[in-house]
């Protein structure tokens, strides 16, 4: 009896410090990834390929000794992340809207005037660009944050998550209306997560929402 509680405590503490480092390699990496100098939106996503996507890569594979489809990169269960994918989706684009529409959003939100007046741009920017962005937003704070605390805490990693995200937005003042199309998709993509345990489903609506919402202001802007 006394040697299955030493176990227990033991595994607890291992468990405890495996957590507390996974914690450690967030910040380090989150600091990382918006105080490390870019002079253009190439090395801005070099550094976040980098320090978002690479980095957690090797804390798992070298440190923790787990796999790669961890992250969420498989697809999961396919009937939840299909049905919370469109729900919401749908929630997504109506909170777009009540933004554009009874907040300083559309006055603060601003496009590239080349995405904005020329399509091919527009196609490219949203195609190359803004699904990178995508990818690497779902791949660390979905795919490697919500998930990984997931088995901890359960749900409330959705909010945990979506918490650390608002903390990070906040200070940035300048950028406030230029994140928050990506502080909803944090709480809405949270939960096609953690119900599907993929980031397939909800890197799809991040996009698609993404590309109707410069769609729609592109239009109200001609």
């Amino acid at each position: 009896m006394r040697y299955y509680h030493k176990r227990k405590l033991s595994t607890r503490l291992v468990e405890n410090k495996e957590t507390a480092t996974t914690f450690l390699v967030i910040i380090f990496c989150l600091l990382l990834s918006i105080f490390f100098p870019a002079q253009n939106s190439i090395q801005l996503i070099t550094k976040n390929i980098f320090f978002l996507v690479v980095v957690p890569i090797l804390y798992y594979k070298l440190i923790l000794k787990k796999n790669i489809s961890d992250f969420g990169l498989a697809l999961g269960n396919k009937k939840a992340g299909v049905f919370w994918g469109i729900l919401s989706f749908l929630a997504t684009l109506l909170v777009f809207f009540l933004l554009y529409t009874y907040t300083d959003f559309k006055k603060n939100y601003l496009l590239s005037s080349y995405v904005v007046h020329n399509f091919w741009i527009f196609l490219l920017y949203e195609i190359i660009i803004a699904n990178l962005f995508v990818f690497i937003q779902e791949f660390f704070w979905r795919g490697f944050i919500l998930l990984y605390f997931s088995k901890k805490i359960s749900y409330l990693a959705i909010f945990l998550q979506f918490i650390i995200f608002i903390l990070i937005a906040i200070p940035i003042e300048n950028s406030f209306w230029q994140m928050a199309p990506t502080l909803v998709i944090s709480l809405f993509s949270g939960i096609i997560v953690y119900k599907s345990r993929s980031i397939f489903y909800s890197w799809l609506s991040a996009l698609f929402s993404l590309i109707i919402l410069d769609s729609f202001i592109i239009y109200h802007l001609k």
